[in-house]
């Protein structure tokens, strides 16, 4: 029993010994990595031996997404310098993920969203991951091929020897083969992918350094591996039973999938996340500005999976952060008053004596004559006042008063601008508003009506207000002036009121006077009337002597426009 115990002993020690070394090569090679890449702002992985999990780099989300490096499936190679060659490749492929493709979250969802024009969400990231893999490991093998070239036949060595591989793996090795037209693993088995590894690496191999061309081949490589990717992970419950030669992860898309453990060990987890800001310390603003970039000009539908998956949707509203992102920028409120432009010299006159003497212009006394007699010869220089200049004043908070009835339709899951209906459209306007007027410090109020007037009191919190500009209401139309009238008072300061509607209000008679009232008061009142060309005098009459409104003939005049109020409304 002791002979037994001191065994056991020496071999636990001996393991340890060699984990630790392995540690040492695996960190050698790593920072070797590093060096290569010019040092990004990467941590040092978290090595383990973990021999419950097949795949040898994945983010640990448990450690604020810290790489994890599992040597525990590592090939058995001959010496320290092989070991070194292998976690140098195998570091380097990792690393290129951040630093090359996808890189980061914006990068990640346009490729995300161009997978799932033809797989689910659940897919998308298997077939971008697969584009990513065969981009960076062509461009690695461009440096290094024989590195690459032995790394890729002792893995396959190293699986093969467990037992036979999938299709999936199969169509791997071989389109690594096609990518670098040779045959490095010289197995017929793997011509059996051909057709497909050749279409795949025909479409990235085309204009290959182009990166703006990533999105259009990531569509076409989904379309092409649709069939063996939906034969190759099955779709299964939480609870379902897993065949023992695949093992279930998680989706980003919420799903679980049987995944082949021949699939974990050459491409580890395909269906994760690696783009660099997965791995930083979480900068809100910086994402929200890319879920921004990345909402404009794409269809709602489109928007929320790809910008989830990708990690840089955080504010919770898909909704809220697609509007925002439609109106970034288009609309810019600025409001000037006159300020003196000084006096500009007109035409000389008589210097005479008593004028200050800084007013005597000598040289134009001396072209008159030579000889300065005062009062005779002098000169000096007549003045008037130059024209005013318009200076740009911080703009008042902002109330907007935004028309959700009826006439107003709303479908932002249309695939047209039509379709999506005139609410569509003042909501892109109401955002533009609120975000031009957060940018500039200003406070800000939402009064959404129809039948009833939906507040939101004044603050600086923008998410607050969006919430309340997207409470479609689809009633009648009575425009709350009691309600706008309120929210005036309530204001710290002169206000900024934008009214946007239709010309569908019931109410009107009612509203004139009391709109002419705050205008008097020094509040600021613009009106936006969506589907009018132009506004009816004859309806408003007076009015227009003291307010403003634009008439909307499509939704390229609303969300194009730029508000210059001038010192007008300041008198």
């Amino acid at each position: 029993m002791i002979q037994s115990r001191r065994k056991g002993k020496k071999i636990n020690n001996e393991r340890a010994e060699k984990e630790k070394r392995t540690i040492e090569l695996a960190n050698f090679a790593w920072n070797k990595t590093l060096k290569e890449f010019y040092y990004p702002p990467l941590n040092d992985p978290n090595y383990v031996f973990d021999y419950t999990h097949l795949e040898g780099f994945y983010i640990d989300p448990e450690h604020r997404w810290q790489i994890t490096m599992n040597l525990a499936n590592t090939p058995l190679l001959k010496d320290d310098q092989e070991y070194i060659d292998y976690f140098y490749i195998i570091s380097l492929h990792e690393v290129s993920h951040y630093q090359i493709i996808p890189y980061d979250g914006l990068t990640h969802a346009k490729l995300l969203r161009a997978a799932m024009t033809h797989v689910n969400q659940n897919y998308a990231p298997i077939v971008v991951n697969i584009f990513a893999d065969l981009i960076i490991d062509t461009k690695l093998y461009q440096k290094y091929s024989n590195l690459i070239e032995w790394e890729m036949a002792e893995t396959y060595k190293h699986i093969t020897n467990k037992g036979p591989l999938s299709n999936f793996s199969k169509f791997l090795f071989r389109a690594y083969e096609k990518m670098w037209d040779k045959d490095v693993i010289g197995d017929e088995k793997l011509k059996e992918m051909d057709s497909l590894a050749e279409g795949v690496t025909k479409i990235i191999l085309k204009n290959f350094e182009d990166e703006s061309t990533w999105e259009k081949k990531v569509s076409q490589v989904a379309r092409i591996m649709k069939i063996l990717i939906q034969d190759t992970f099955a779709l299964i419950g939480t609870g379902g039973v897993v065949d023992k030669n695949n093992e279930k992860r998680k989706s980003p898309g919420g799903a679980f999938l049987e995944v082949p453990k021949d699939v974990l060990e050459v491409m580890d987890n395909p269906l994760e996340n690696k783009n660099t800001d997965k791995l930083k310390e979480v900068n809100e603003d910086n994402l929200r500005q890319k879920s921004e970039e990345f909402a404009k000009d794409i269809p709602y539908s489109e928007f929320g999976g790809p910008a989830r998956q990708a990690g840089i949707l955080i504010d919770g509203n898909a909704l809220a952060t697609w509007y925002r992102g439609l109106a970034k920028n288009l609309i810019e409120i600025k409001i000037f008053e006159e300020k003196p432009g000084g006096q500009l010299p007109v035409y000389p006159e008589v210097w005479r004596i008593g004028d200050r003497i800084e007013d005597l212009d000598i040289v134009q006394s001396l072209l008159n004559s030579p000889v300065m007699i005062p009062n005779i010869t002098t000169r000096k220089w007549a003045y008037k006042e130059g024209p005013g200049l318009l200076v740009e004043k911080q703009i008042p908070d902002l109330l907007i008063v935004l028309d959700s009835s009826g006439s107003m339709g709303w479908n932002y899951t249309s695939r047209s601008t039509l379709g999506k209906g005139p609410y569509h459209t003042a909501l892109v306007a109401a955002f533009a508003s609120l975000h031009c007027a957060a940018s500039k410090g200003a406070k800000f109020s939402i009064i959404n009506f129809s039948n009833r007037a939906d507040i939101c009191q004044w603050t600086s919190d923008y998410i607050k207000a969006e919430n309340v500009l997207l409470r479609y209401q689809g009633g009648g139309t009575f425009l709350p002036i009691r309600e706008i009238a309120n929210q005036c008072e309530k204001a710290e300061k002169k206000t900024l009121v934008f009214i946007i509607t239709d010309f569908g209000i019931y109410n009107w008679s009612k509203t004139k006077k009391i709109m002419i009232e705050l205008a008097q008061k020094g509040h600021k009142i613009v009106g936006f009337f969506i589907g009018s060309t132009k506004i009816p005098k004859d309806k408003f009459k007076n009015l227009l002597n003291n307010v403003t409104f634009y008439g909307i003939g499509n939704a390229k005049d609303l969300i194009s426009l730029v508000i210059t109020e001038v010192k007008k409304y300041y008198l």
